[in-house]
C-alpha cells in the first residue's frame, strides 16, 4: 500500500513556547482525513530553529500517537553526537522511524556522509531514513559514488525521503538495493512520482490539504490518470504561492485560518504581510474544495 505522511508543522503559542494541544487538535485532523502518519522536526516543523529541549519534546508528543499512526522523529543535525542523542530519545519514546538528513555546512566527504549514518543506525539498532533534501542541504545524494552505494547496500538506510525532482536518483537508489523504500518529498508531482513506483509521500501540504492529495494518489492508482493530473494542478496552483511567499509562513497561517491556533514561525523567517496573506486567501478559494 503507498502511504501518505504528514511531514508536520509545529504550532507556537504567542509566547513562543510550542502550543501542545493545537499540535494534538492537528494531528487527529489529519488522521480523521486519513494520514497514515507523521514526519515529525522536520523542514515544516522548523526543525534547526528548535531548541534541543522542543525537538525532543515534540517527538514526546508525537509518540503520544504511535499506537495509531506511524511517527518518523526527524533527528538530522551537523554533529553526529547530536543527531544520535536525538534518535536515542526517539526510540526510547517508542517511535519506530528515524529520520535524519546528512550533516550541513562542513562540505563533508561521501565516506563521513555514509560513516554518519552507520553510526546512527548502530546506535539505535535498526535502519536509519535518508531525508534527501539538496534544495536546502546543499549536498546531493551521489549514487555513483562507491561509499554510497555501500552504504546504501548495508541495510544502515532502510528508507528515503526524496524531497528531490531527479527521479532518475531515486530509480538508481532502487537499483543498488531494491528493498529501500522511497517516499516523494514533492507532492508537487505526485503523479511522477507514483509512475516511478514509489512508496508513498511524506508532504508539507498535507497539514491542510490530505484529501486533495489523497485523491490524486487514489485517481491514478485506478487508472484515472488523466483525472489524477487535473487535480493535481489545481493543488499545484496552490503550492505555486504557498511556496512562493513561504512555506512555514503560510502553513501556519492556512492552518490559522481553518481554526488551528498555529502561531508565527521563527525568526529569521519571516510572518507573510497582509498582501500575501490575501493572495494566498484567494488561490485557495479558487481552487482548494470545501469540505
Amino acid at each position: 500500500m503507498k502511504k501518505l505522511y504528514v511531514a508536520s508543522i509545529t504550532p507556537f503559542q504567542e509566547n513562543g513556547e510550542i502550543n501542545e494541544s493545537a499540535a494534538r487538535q492537528l494531528w487527529e485532523r489529519n488522521i480523521s482525513e486519513g494520514a497514515d502518519g507523521f514526519f515529525i522536526g522536520g523542514s515544516s516543523g522548523e526543525c534547526f530553529l528548535l531548541t534541543r529541549e522542543e525537538r525532543v519534546r515534540s517527538f514526546e508528543l508525537a509518540s503520544e500517537y504511535a499506537n495509531r499512526a506511524d511517527i518518523f522523529a526527524h533527528v538530522g543535525s551537523i554533529s553526529t553526537e547530536e543527531a544520535v542523542f536525538y534518535a536515542k530519545k526517539a526510540k526510547d519514546m517508542g517511535i519506530r522511524n528515524i529520520a535524519a538528513t546528512p550533516p550541513l555546512y562542513f562540505g563533508f566527504s561521501e565516506k563521513e556522509i555514509a560513516g554518519y549514518y552507520y553510526d546512527i543506525a548502530e546506535a539505535i539498532g535498526q535502519p536509519v531514513l535518508y531525508y534527501n533534501i539538496p534544495s536546502s542541504t546543499h549536498r546531493e545524494l551521489e549514487v555513483s559514488h562507491p561509499d554510497i552505494q555501500v552504504l546504501l547496500k548495508s541495510g544502515a538506510i532502510g528508507s528515503v525521503k526524496h524531497t528531490n525532482l531527479n527521479l532518475l536518483q531515486m530509480e538508481r537508489m532502487r537499483n543498488i538495493n531494491p528493498d529501500i523504500k522511497c517516499f516523494g518529498g514533492f507532492e508537487s508531482c505526485m503523479v511522477a512520482f507514483l509512475a516511478f513506483g514509489c512508496d508513498g509521500f511524506i508532504g508539507s501540504s498535507f497539514n491542510f490539504m490530505l484529501p486533495q492529495f489523497k485523491r490524486v494518489m487514489e485517481q491514478y492508482l485506478e487508472g484515472k490518470e488523466e483525472e489524477a493530473r487535473i487535480l493535481q494542478t489545481k493543488c499545484n496552483n496552490i503550492l505555486d504561492v504557498l511556496l512562493k511567499n513561504g512555506l512555514c509562513a503560510n502553513l501556519k497561517y492556512i492552518v490559522s485560518s481553518q481554526g488551528i491556533p498555529a502561531g508565527e514561525v521563527r525568526k529569521p523567517m519571516l510572518p507573510l504581510t497582509q498582501e500575501k496573506k490575501a493572495e494566498m486567501d484567494q488561490v485557495l478559494k479558487q481552487y482548494l474544495e470545501i469540505r
